[in-house]
């Protein structure tokens, strides 16, 4: 990972280390339709270093209608659409989803001969079963910000390249602060999503979110209908949208553990602004300090301690500080009660003998203290010598594994602790799913979800998302190539999952594309939680395997992942009661 780790100390971060004629005629042209309509759904076409996939998930098969101004259709979520790709065929957007899910969609807009001025978006209410409906408010609507970038370099030559250097969609900008709620139309920005001028030829996706409320009686099961529509001086467009919501629903604190952003703030966030620009995507950011509100208003599953007591153990044996039980316990006391609470220890340490005592000692220093705190540590596997510190326990509690270095332990795992999944700008062999802007968005879906479950882990971790290389300025929105490792080699959008509000005017950072795909990874891990808590998981576990077999055999095809999601999405609705 080569994560640096920050702490904070009376208010401050402190840094420290680093998807028949006529009969026969008529069937011949039926079957030869047949064929072509299966060619097109598989057909995965590189172009301009990027991947576009044609596909009906997320989507209803139609023609686009004749009465358009302008070419204008609709997209799955996972298919990247690159700013010259021709028109496609889908024209209404159709999404199932369990209540308290965000389900995601595009809609692409395609300037017209003479380009497109004043283009804006906007969704009505969906109307549902009995007279149900889910407001407008549900939608959160943003344009697609296209970057350039040099591409990945020296991946490591396996199963999974790069596409490499091109332009790619990936910030997302909001049409309303996400904060606030109030349109970002009116303000000086310099990115805005409104208003709108799309060139001739080119195309502008819009990225579609829709969030489900959390209860039966705010969003009973069934079918709700309602619209999106595309205004423009030129003319204007309507894509229908068809949501099914299933009867069972995601619990507001995910079951899955996340630690996001190792790192203090980057000029324009604040420890408030970044952790809610994380939460409201379903990762946690390390340190917490509204804990009780942000529980109940985000769903935090998880804080870190090390805002208190940074440790920092060292391959040499060397460590910044090992608290005792009763100063873990100090620091404890300021989080509610039934909160999940960890210490990070130490980065990266792979054979590292000298370490073992301080690793030993703060691990029974942490399960001593009342709540019962966790101790955490990236490495490339689980090391033996850490798995009894004295009193029968694990010295680490979560082994968080470098995924790219194949080094994941045989399952089920019994070395103590339990398995998370990290991953950096090591691309290791090349076969594991890389977070980067220049690979495609199953990379970081399937990691967080069916990759993770299948694998055994429970948690996933990121060094860092607000790693911006410009401060709070546009500069930082287009510059997203990185050396992260320190070896002059490209990584871009290594560390940048969030891009800094100050361009969009906004009073939280703008989220990117891969941010989405990790939030949906964290949904899908979800379906096959609630599985295993009604004893299905044999179920869950026939449908996820072929798809998530080990790090480096995993599905590329967004069409198979969400197949898999579908497929336990419609037995959780069976097994819910009516």
């Amino acid at each position: 990972m080569f994560a640096t780790i920050q702490a904070v100390k009376t208010g401050n971060m402190r840094a420290t280390f680093r998807p028949g004629k006529g009969l026969l005629l008529t069937t011949a042209v039926l079957v030869a339709l047949t064929i072509i309509v299966i060619l097109n759904a598989r057909v995965k076409r590189i172009q301009a270093g990027r991947v576009a996939v044609t596909s009906s998930i997320g989507s209803q098969p139609a023609r686009q209608s004749s009465s358009s101004a302008f070419p204008v259709w609709v997209s799955p979520s996972l298919v990247r659409v690159g700013k010259a790709d021709a028109p496609g065929t889908a024209s209404s957007i159709t999404l199932s989803s369990a209540r308290g899910e965000t389900v995601d969609s595009q809609v692409i807009v395609q300037g017209s001969a003479g380009g497109l001025t004043n283009v804006n978006v906007s969704a009505s209410a969906l109307s549902g079963p009995g007279g149900a409906s889910l407001p407008a408010s549900s939608f959160t609507l943003y344009r697609e910000y296209y970057l350039t970038v040099t591409g990945t370099a020296s991946y490591g030559g396996g199963s999974n390249p790069p596409l490499g250097s091109g332009t790619y969609p990936e910030p997302l900008i909001p049409f309303n602060d996400p904060e606030t709620g109030l349109s970002l139309c009116g303000t000086a920005a310099t990115l805005k999503a409104c208003n709108a001028s799309i060139p001739a030829g080119q195309n502008q996706p819009y990225w579609i979110d829709i969030a489900v409320p959390h209860g039966p009686t705010n969003s009973p099961p069934g079918t709700y209908t309602g619209t999106i529509s595309i205004t423009s001086d030129q003319g204007n467009a309507t894509i229908p949208v068809t949501l099914t919501v299933w009867n069972f629903e995601l619990p507001a604190q995910p079951s899955e553990l996340s630690v996001w952003s190792l790192w203090p703030p980057a000029a324009g966030n604040t420890i408030t602004t970044l952790a809610q620009a994380l939460m409201q995507n379903k990762v946690m950011y390390d340190v917490d300090n509204n804990a009780p509100s942000d529980m109940a208003n985000f769903g935090l599953n998880r804080a870190g301690l090390n805002g208190y007591y940074f440790i920092g153990i060292q391959c040499n044996g060397f460590y910044r500080s090992i608290p005792s039980t009763s100063q873990i316990n100090t620091a404890a006391s300021n989080f509610p009660a039934g909160l999940a609470l960890d210490l990070y220890v130490a980065d990266e340490l792979n054979g590292c003998p000298k370490a073992y005592t301080p690793l030993k000692t703060i691990g029974m220093n942490a399960h001593a203290a009342n709540p019962n705190v966790k101790t955490m540590m990236t490495v490339n596997t689980p090391d033996s010598n850490l798995y009894d510190e004295g009193d029968g326990r694990s010295a680490i509690d979560h082994w968080v594994l470098l995924d790219s270095l194949q080094q994941w332990p045989a399952l089920p795992f019994s070395g103590g602790g339990d398995l998370w999944s990290y991953t950096s700008c090591n691309a290791g062999f090349g076969n594991t799913p890389e977070w980067m802007v220049d690979y495609p968005p199953i990379n970081e879906r399937i990691q967080a979800g069916f990759l993770n479950w299948a694998q055994g882990a429970t948690g996933i971790l990121y060094s860092r998302s607000d790693g911006w290389r410009v401060g709070n300025t546009l500069g930082s929105w287009n510059n997203v190539d990185t050396t992260a490792c320190n070896d002059d080699l490209g990584r871009p959008g290594d560390g940048i999952f969030l891009y800094p509000p100050g361009p969009i005017a906004s009073t939280e950072s703008a989220p990117g594309i891969r941010l989405k795909a990790i939030r949906d990874g964290i949904q899908d891990y979800e379906y096959a939680q609630i599985l295993k808590n009604l004893g299905q998981v044999a179920f869950a576990n026939s449908a996820i395997q072929p798809i998530a077999a080990s790090w480096s055999n995993w599905s590329h095809d967004p069409n198979a992942l969400e197949g898999v999601r579908l497929q336990l999405g419609q037995q959780l609705n069976q097994l819910s009661p009516p």
